[in-house]
């Protein structure tokens, strides 16, 4: 998710979004990959993981919406993209073991996320990265949309599909991270290398 920073600092990302952003990033691949691979994966253990996903995608919507430096309408936007997030993670908790039901909450959560990263990109002028954050929030969009209409019917095909898709958001989150001019190196105390 985009975030303005104050005048004369670089990257669009203040520091507690950027960071949350990198740990969303590296909980979507981990998680992306236990779905993906998971041997002998039952229902319950697939719920557990997908809510997993979803309360962690939620909850970093929370955090860039607390932090956000952009107006009230847009944080307010990101807040209920992390709220509904969190609701459809409470709904695959407790899915009734159904593969169908798993894939429709996921789907909804990517096309939620999505649109909201797509909309505060268009409508946050300030962003230098703005391109970069709605092509992100529009392919999620598309994603969740796909997650949705494919007619799932066995739990590994949901696994390796919503488990491949997780590990390229997640991918393309810490790729975000990273545009911010040696950000990923400050946040994790590395001294950067000269310019």
């Amino acid at each position: 998710m985009p975030e303005n920073e104050s005048a004369g600092r670089g990257g669009s990302l203040a520091d507690g979004a950027r960071l949350a952003v990198l740990v969303a990033g590296v909980g979507s691949v981990v998680l992306g990959v236990l779905i993906a691979v998971w041997p002998d994966k039952t229902e319950r253990l697939a719920e557990l993981l997908f809510g997993l996903y979803l309360l962690l995608s939620g909850a970093i919507q929370l955090i860039i919406a607390m932090g956000a430096r952009f107006g009230m309408a847009l944080r307010m936007f990101v807040f209920f993209g992390g709220v509904v997030s969190v609701a459809l993670a409470v709904m695959a908790f407790h899915s009734a073991n159904s593969i169908l039901l798993l894939a429709v909450w996921t789907g909804l959560g990517w096309t939620v996320r999505g649109i909201v990263q797509a909309t505060v990109a268009v409508w946050a002028d300030e962003l230098p990265e703005g391109g970069w954050q709605e092509i992100f929030g529009l392919l999620t969009m598309m994603v969740g949309f796909i997650m949705i209409t494919l007619p799932f019917d066995s739990l590994d095909g949901l696994g390796i599909a919503a488990g491949g898709c997780a590990i390229v958001i997640g991918v393309l989150e810490i790729l975000t991270v990273a545009r911010g001019r040696g950000e990923v190196a400050r946040i994790a105390h590395i001294p950067a290398a000269p310019n």
